[in-house]
């Protein structure tokens, strides 16, 4: 499962949640159609004509595959070390850099317009689908519409697959047409329907929106959806920065937000060399591989580029990616050598064991989120180990000792 894919899907459970009402209605038969029914009276009300929603789910099925796909959890989640290493390669810098040469014209006039720099563009574009190199093949409404209808995240997948009949209703489409990936993510920039119907732009003026085949709409939808999603011009979204000598390692945390000038003020400087921006905008400091590793200072912007996916390393990523794309340096302190990825029920267990100790009180989902590393934190500070709320072996293994 992709990142983009494995945030989306997060999202979607959330989503499902808020809509309670929203019961999923399973099996393959007369569930499946009744189901279909529903999108198609909520399509309706939505303006779209009653011939274009029956002759796209005239004969509709449920994607085997997709469900199959859906049911594939990630045993192992992936370090920042080897996330950023698979991410960001000599070949997609490369690649990105020749891009953006090539759309130069076109980036120049999108920064101008939307305020979105070229290599965040190509970045993404780079991230999502190797520069368009793999869109994915299946057909996006029926994806959206077996999650929709064979799975729990009813409410959020029925809306994607109502904003697909959308789609083809406005913009002249046929479901063939309409390629994605296995969950509906579509295009140069794996759009959802929902984020196409809001933020698709014309940009070659050819009274169609094209984000498969027109990299002129490609990136001018991306530049208005980044923009619209909070992206402004100033500040970069990451750098990697130097932690002086006793920083208080509790403060690496997204929870803690201060102004730029105040974490210059601590001694916190630019791993490149140089002091930080002059800033009164708030930034927060991350360990993403704990204290041996390096150091992000994470700007306003980074919350943009996480509302485009709610994965932290993706949106790392897509940072350091722009950073080297414009010329900019690599990461220079490697990740530990020993720092392992962390299984599913390694990390139930050790969210059952901090929950014993009265340090987390969420579900055990096995998700290592901000929650999980607040906890591992205060575990820390517990036991007298650099707080860093980054669970090794070694801090694992005094859990365990610690909470039997």
């Amino acid at each position: 499962m992709s990142p983009s894919v494995k945030a989306l899907l997060l999202a979607a459970t959330s989503a499902t949640l808020a809509f309670p009402a929203l019961a999923p209605a399973y099996g393959q038969g007369a569930d499946f159609q009744s189901c279909l029914q529903n999108i198609r009276s909520e399509a309706l009300k939505q303006g779209v004509p009653a011939s274009v929603a029956d002759t796209a789910l005239r004969g509709l099925t449920p994607d085997q595959k997709v469900l199959d796909l859906d049911a594939k959890q990630p045993e192992f989640s992936l370090t920042y070390g080897k996330y950023i290493g698979n991410s960001i390669t000599a070949d997609r810098v490369a690649k990105g850099q020749q891009k953006m040469t090539q759309y130069a014209s076109l980036l120049g006039q999108l920064q101008s317009e939307y305020g979105i720099p070229p290599q965040y563009l190509v970045s993404f574009w780079g991230m999502e689908t190797n520069y368009g190199t793999y869109m994915g093949d299946f057909s996006a409404l029926r994806s959206v519409a077996t999650l929709a209808c064979m799975t729990k995240r009813t409410a959020f997948f029925t809306n994607e697959a109502v904003q697909g009949l959308r789609i083809l209703a406005s913009n002249h489409m046929t479901t063939q047409q309409m390629k994605g990936s296995w969950a509906g993510a579509m295009g140069n920039m794996q759009f959802m329907p929902s984020t196409f119907t809001k933020y698709a732009v014309d940009r070659d003026g050819n009274g169609k929106i094209d984000i498969w085949n027109s990299i002129p709409d490609a990136f001018a939808s991306a530049a208005n959806f980044l923009r619209g999603i909070g992206f402004k011009p100033g500040l970069p979204a990451a750098e990697e920065v130097v932690l002086p000598q006793g920083f208080p390692l509790d403060q690496a945390d997204t929870t803690i937000e201060k102004p730029v000038r105040a974490w210059a003020h601590m001694g916190v400087k630019r791993a490149a060399g140089g002091a930080l921006p002059a800033s009164d905008e708030n930034a927060q400091i991350i360990l993403p591989a704990g204290w041996r590793g390096p150091a992000f200072i994470l700007y306003p912007n980074f919350k943009a580029v996480m509302n485009w996916n709610r994965s932290t390393l993706y949106a790392l990523a897509v940072s350091l990616l722009a950073q080297q794309i414009a010329g900019g340096p690599g990461v220079m302190q490697a990740p530990p050598d020993d720092d392992q990825p962390l299984s599913h029920d390694t990390v139930v267990d050790m969210q059952t064991r901090l929950a014993r100790l009265n340090l987390y009180t969420d579900e055990a989902d096995g998700l290592l989120g901000p929650k999980t590393r607040s906890a591992v934190r205060l575990f820390q500070k517990q036991v007298g180990l650099p707080a860093d709320g980054h669970p090794t072996n070694a801090v694992i293994a005094r859990l365990q000792q610690t909470a039997r």
